[in-house]
């Protein structure tokens, strides 16, 4: 794989979305439920947003892919997830699930990592912080953002081949001062990893931009599994991945919202308002310019 072919492949996904407007469902947290709606529905999809355990089977089975965020856990919203993701691998349909906070509380840890051992395949993404407890079961205790960059590179691999010795095609997007995504490639069968850097600190710090990019990422799986018919590779997955965690980043730089057609340089509102604006303008060429300055592999 050569960088160019990887950012060709990127933006392949994005565009497909535009074509595809997959249908996703998105069991989201009410703090940012609005925010991730927006945004799928900005980048091209189409949102459905169910939390009720007794719809999930045909809500799910209708969907063209399933992103579970569990911030603001409840024993009648993890049985929701827990419905959502069997059928989910029942369908074949790909999955993001983002244990937000999950080294909060020992009931985050547990409930995330039960729904974890469920078989289905797809992204697993979080923060460093969050990764870092679904892989060693370590809690944090500080909330719901990362307290910081976490070492855990044996873990995860570890972890990859657990899943790939399950039949499951896994992916790790780990957000964090750079990006990460981690997977197995299934034709040599090594492990990989596609690094994403920031070209500027964002200006702002917006509540709900994790949830956004996990949101973007079941919208880009869904569009290609849309499109192809057939359950995502892990490389495809995983470019997918990639592709939706760096144009949150893209869209989010100050650059891009400040500067954007008519949007005036402001606060916390324009900034908000100028990346939904940003997401639903795809700017292909300076896309293409930011990856391959960006992306190492």
């Amino acid at each position: 794989m050569n960088k160019e072919w990887i950012v060709e492949e990127m933006i392949s996904g994005l565009l497909a979305v535009q074509k595809m407007h997959p249908l996703v469902h998105m069991i989201p947290n009410y703090v940012t439920a609005a925010l991730c709606a927006d945004g799928i529905s900005a980048i091209g999809g189409r949102p459905l947003m169910a939390q009720a355990a007794e719809e999930m089977e045909e809500i799910t089975g209708s969907s063209c892919g399933l992103a579970v965020n569990l911030g603001q856990p409840s024993s009648e919203k993890y049985a929701a997830c827990e419905q959502a993701l069997m059928t989910a691998r029942k369908k074949g349909i790909p999955v993001i699930l983002d244990p937000v906070g999950a080294g909060a509380s020992g009931y985050r840890r547990e409930a995330a990592a039960r729904l974890f051992s469920i078989p289905w395949s797809g992204v697993l993404k979080g923060n460093s912080s969050e990764i870092h407890t679904i892989l060693t079961g370590s809690l944090a205790h500080t909330g719901v953002d990362s307290v910081g960059e976490f070492s855990h590179e044996t873990e995860a691999e570890s972890l990859l081949l657990q899943m790939e010795s399950q039949g499951r095609s896994m992916v790790i997007a780990e957000t964090g001062f750079v990006d990460k995504i981690l997977w197995r490639d299934g034709n040599s069968g090594k492990g990989k990893l596609l690094l994403l850097h920031h070209k500027a600190e964002r200006p702002m710090v917006l509540v709900g931009s994790g949830c956004l990019t996990g949101a973007v990422m079941g919208t880009i799986l869904a569009a290609a599994w849309k499109e192809k018919k057939r359950s995502l590779k892990e490389t495809e997955t995983a470019l997918l991945a990639a592709a939706a965690v760096s144009i949150i980043s893209f869209c989010g730089e100050y650059e891009h919202t400040g500067t954007m057609g008519d949007a005036p340089r402001g606060g916390y509102g324009t900034y908000k308002t100028a990346l939904l604006d940003a997401l639903s303008r795809f700017q292909e060429e300076a896309y293409r310019a930011y990856l391959m300055e960006n992306l190492e592999i």
